[in-house]
């Protein structure tokens, strides 16, 4: 990880102040042409929305950058916002804004499952070269070890900065490595709910992966992740979910 963030703070501060002004113009010079903007209520679209966090006055985001991506996370109460910022070769570029609220309605929850092959064994997915596919079977191996209670190999697949964001949680690294802990202490079938389809973005060093999750009994998810490449492994950075509030409610 790269000291000195102060380019990306610069470039994402543009945004959130244009964003906040209504100035669409200014904001579409930041954003990729790749670009998803995720909102609270989980509706996906390429367009600008109205963010959910305003100018974002008083807050001070979390900033990691890395070699040509950076994450920034910024949060007021139950309401939480993920920029992804790629390095183009005309500055940095927004790819991915994602929303997350914790004060609209728990997502259902049914029973759950002790295993099943999506994602931890097989996804919907091709690789389309060699990082895709090492960033990918990492991840595999971290959702393995979440259906096997296994808090030290998932520890091993996340890096020290991690964040998971969802309806319901917001778990640094050793917070989530206590809940499988907890999970291996009381039994908890905890199988991650399957992958329907994931799109991947690649630059040096990391993988953006934006996809969609379908739980077992619930509604599907729409949800955003960073890799990084560390010390030769590929560890996941940051994940955020959010429940498509529009989406029927499904049993598989």
């Amino acid at each position: 990880m790269n000291a000195g963030p102060d380019d990306v703070l610069r470039a994402d501060r543009a945004l959130v102040t244009a964003l906040a002004a209504g100035d669409r113009v200014a904001a579409a010079e930041l954003i990729d042409a790749d670009f998803s903007w995720i909102d609270a209520h989980g509706r996906t679209s390429r367009e600008i929305g109205v963010p959910l966090l305003g100018d974002e006055a008083g807050l001070s985001p979390i900033v990691h950058r890395y070699e040509e991506s950076a994450s920034v996370v910024a949060e007021r109460g139950k309401h939480f916002a993920l920029r992804l910022w790629i390095k183009r070769p005309a500055g940095w570029r927004c790819l991915v804004y994602h929303e997350v609220a914790q004060d609209l309605p728990a997502p259902p929850h049914g029973p759950g499952r002790r295993d099943h092959d999506n994602p931890a064994r097989s996804i919907p997915y091709v690789p389309g070269n060699d990082d895709e596919r090492d960033a990918l079977a990492s991840w595999q191996r971290l959702e393995q070890a979440v259906i096997e209670h296994d808090a030290e190999t998932w520890a091993a697949h996340v890096a020290d900065e991690f964040l998971v964001l969802g309806p319901t949680r917001r778990h640094t690294k050793a917070d989530r490595k206590a809940v499988l802990e907890e999970q291996k202490r009381k039994d908890t079938p905890s199988a991650p709910a399957p992958l329907v389809w994931a799109k991947l973005h690649g630059v040096k060093d990391a993988i953006i992966m934006r996809c969609q999750h379908q739980p077992f009994h619930g509604k599907a998810a729409q949800v955003s992740r960073l890799f990084i490449q560390r010390d030769g492994r590929w560890l996941m950075a940051v994940s955020f979910q959010t429940t498509e509030q529009d989406a029927p409610v499904k049993t598989l």
